[in-house]
Order: C-alpha cells, then sequence, then structure tokens
C-alpha cells in the first residue's frame, strides 16, 4: 500500500509511476484528486521499486516526490514431507521465486518447544531427523532476504510408530511414498524418481491436485532433467502458425512440437529455470545455455541472460521482447517480422535467432537460425530448446 499526503492547493489528481530496479519498464496510474494511497499491483517479489507520485492540473504536473519500495520475498511452494520413518522426515519444497538469502525452518509436535533450522536460500530440501514415533508434527519454511522475511509455507505428518509389521501378503498396489515425488512437476523431479530414459512422460506442474500435462524429457544431456519445450528435426510440422497455435502449442511430442506458450509460463513461474538450446548440422553440434529464462504472462515476453556454451549468444538479442505470430503482434516494429520470417518468435528488429522458421530454407533469413554459429543464410537442421529447475542438481552418476 503506497500513500502520499495531499497538497494543500488543488489538483485534478495524482499520476503514480512505480519502476523495477533491474527491468526498468516503468507502470503509470491515474489517481483521482480525492485518493492519498494506491494498492500496487503485479510487483515481483523480493525486488526493489522507485516509485514516484506527482499532481496534475490540466496539463501540467508537479515535481516528483520519489521513494524506494522493496517488495517481501516469496514464500516456497510445494513443501511436502516424503520418506516419513518413525524418526525421520524429509522436506521437499519448490523454491521462492525471489533469490533468497536462506529459508528457516521451524518445526514441533505442540507439545514441547519448537525447533528451528536455517539453511541456504539454494537448498530445496532438509533432512529431519531426531523425531518422536506416532506423533504428528507442523513444519513451516519462510524465505528471508535480509531483513525481510516471506509468509510461511506449512504442512504436517505424523511419523510412524516404529513398530515391526510383517507383511504376509505381497504388496501389489502402488504406494506414493515410494517415489521421492509421487507426482513431479517436470522432469528434473522424474529423474530424481528413477526415470533415467528420455521419453515422454506425464507431470504434474499444479501438484497432485492440478491438471497434469505430457512433456518431452530429455534425461541424457548435461544431467538429464530438462523439460523440452521446442524441437525442429525434419520439417514434417508446420511452425508457420497462427497465435492460439502458439499459445496452446502443436506437433508431436515424440517428434517436431511446440509445446505452447501458457505451458511454458506456468512451468518457468513455478521456479527459476535454466535454458538450453542444442543445435546440430551434419556432423557438427553445439550448444547455448542460459542461467536465467522466463516467459511472463503479458504477450509472453522473454526474460533470458547469463550465456554459456558453444554455440554464441544469439538469444541475449530477444531479451525482453515480447512474443509475435503472422496475426499478432503486440509490439510492431518497422517489419512485421512474423510476417517477413515466417514463424512465432520473441522478434525484436528483427532477430538473431529464428528456431521456429522455415524448415531448410536458405533464403532472406527465414531458415532455422543462430547467427552466432551458422549465420544468417544457413538453415539448421536440429534444433532443441529445453529447461530446468536453476536449483536442480544431479545425481552423481549422472554428472557426465
Amino acid at each position: 500500500m503506497l500513500s502520499w499526503t495531499k497538497p494543500k492547493s488543488s489538483v485534478d489528481g495524482f499520476k503514480v509511476t512505480y519502476t523495477h530496479a533491474d527491468e526498468g519498464e516503468p507502470v503509470s496510474v491515474a489517481v483521482g484528486s480525492r485518493d492519498s494511497t494506491l494498492d500496487l499491483a503485479q510487483l515481483s517479489p523480493g525486488s526493489s521499486y522507485e516509485v514516484t507520485v506527482i499532481s496534475t492540473l490540466g496539463l501540467d504536473e508537479s515535481d516528483p516526490i520519489k521513494d524506494t519500495v522493496m517488495t517481501l520475498p516469496d514464500p516456497p511452494t510445494d513443501l511436502q514431507a516424503v520418506n516419513v520413518t518413525d524418526s525421520s522426515a524429509l522436506l521437499l519444497w519448490r523454491p521462492a521465486l525471489a533469490t533468497v538469502d536462506k529459508y528457516t525452518i521451524v518445526y514441533g509436535s505442540g507439545t514441547g518447544k519448537s525447533l528451528r533450522v536455517t539453511i541456504s536460500g539454494n537448498a530445496a530440501e532438509q533432512q529431519l531427523s531426531g523425531l518422536e514415533g506416532s506423533t504428528t508434527y507442523t513444519v513451516t519454511v519462510r524465505s528471508q532476504l535480509g531483513n525481510l522475511e516471506s509468509s510461511p509455507a506449512t504442512t504436517s505428518f505424523t511419523t510412524k510408530s516404529g513398530q515391526v509389521c510383517v507383511i504376509t501378503e505381497p504388496p501389489f498396489s502402488f504406494s506414493e511414498g515410494t517415489l521421492k515425488f509421487p507426482f513431479p512437476a517436470d522432469c528434473s523431479q522424474e529423474l530424481l524418481n528413477g526415470v533415467v530414459t528420455s521419453d515422454v512422460v506425464e507431470i504434474f506442474p499444479q501438484g497432485k491436485l492440478g491438471k497434469s500435462m505430457n512433456v518431452s524429457c530429455d534425461m541424457e544431456t548435461d544431467g538429464g532433467g530438462w523439460t523440452v519445450f521446442q524441437r525442429r528435426k525434419d520439417g514434417s510440422v508446420e511452425f508457420y502458425n497462427g497465435w492460439k497455435d502458439y499459445v496452446s502449442g502443436f506437433g508431436n511430442l515424440s517428434g517436431e512440437f511446440w509445446l505452447g506458450l501458457e505451458k511454458i509460463h506456468n512451468l518457468t513461474k513455478m521456479t527459476k529455470m535454466n535454458l538450453r538450446v542444442d543445435l546440430r548440422d551434419g556432423s557438427e553440434q553445439v550448444f547455448a545455455k542460459y542461467s536465467t529464462f522466463e516467459v511472463s504472462n503479458r504477450n509472453y515476453k522473454l526474460s533470458v541472460g547469463g550465456y554459456s556454451g558453444t554455440a554464441g549468444d544469439s538469444l541475449s538479442y530477444h531479451n525482453n521482447c515480447v512474443f509475435s505470430t503472422k496475426d499478432r503482434d503486440p509490439a510492431p516494429w518497422l517489419t512485421r517480422c512474423a510476417i517477413s520470417y515466417q514463424a512465432g518468435w520473441w522478434y525484436k528488429n528483427c532477430h538473431e535467432a529464428n528456431l521456429n522458421g522455415r524448415y531448410g530454407i536458405d533464403y532472406k533469413h527465414q531458415g532455422l537460425i543462430w547467427k552466432s554459429w551458422k549465420g544468417e543464410y544457413h538453415s539448421i537442421q536440429f534444433t532443441e530448446m529445453k529447461m530446468r529447475p536453476a536449483s536442480f542438481r544431479p545425481p552423481a552418476s549422472r554428472t557426465k
């Protein structure tokens, strides 16, 4: 909630402008003359904003008053306890979207003093030990950034009795407790469940009660656990499609496909993601990896950065660009890029990468282009774009 003191003189209203310190895109809101408060909406957690307020009278504007505000970090999500025994339990959660310093875990049974544990902000799990059998524990986890603390994520679990059970019949039914992630949110959790072969799998990005979806998993490249959202390999699928197709997705998950902007957005909003782009042409193969990758809800704007790899960086040029197609261009330049280069993409003016372009077309930069590797006049034969949580650490046996 933002508040200010009204001037003594009469005014028509106020204009409030707030700007993210890093992203730098100002948002302005007009407020009536009777108001002196405003709820700032759609702020990023754990972020600094510069806020200005000016008075308006006709076409005249006052000098601004300025302040800087810091939003609270968001809490971790999908907190759950698994592998519960009579004396221990493993806590798992989705990391906060904000970059946080640490997580504070508080747990207890309500009959005695609660215990507090503080761990790194890069963690996504914590083993609890020394618990009492047949006891219900309540756990809260909060994100901390400096002296700011998030609201709590909470879960409860009951430890086992510790008695020896004799199994007289083989357990033929499936038990959620046998998997570390009974309802995996992405391919990285499938890998940690023991799935080590690249294939199409079912995931649950919104948890057990949410809608599931099928995705293609790369379990072999760079430690595995990658959720693939784009693949080109033979030109069998048409990629010069309209807005609705790019939002919902198209193609064959076992062949060429585009997963869909809405699904990509939902996956990247769950947790911070890394992006990997694999390119092959003949006997040559290279890759580009990015430490930050997000597709926002508004016009599916791309946020990407932190390049490393062997392909050269052709995607950072498209950072902060909105997605456009032949029938919808939210931010048109002098050139209608999606029409000129016959694809849906995060065009700027116009591209250094065009991986959704015309397959096998070495003409007018309309092919599958990655400028820093093969230039603008050669259409690459194989492309694959995939994401994985930045907090993911491959099992030691999978690290190559």
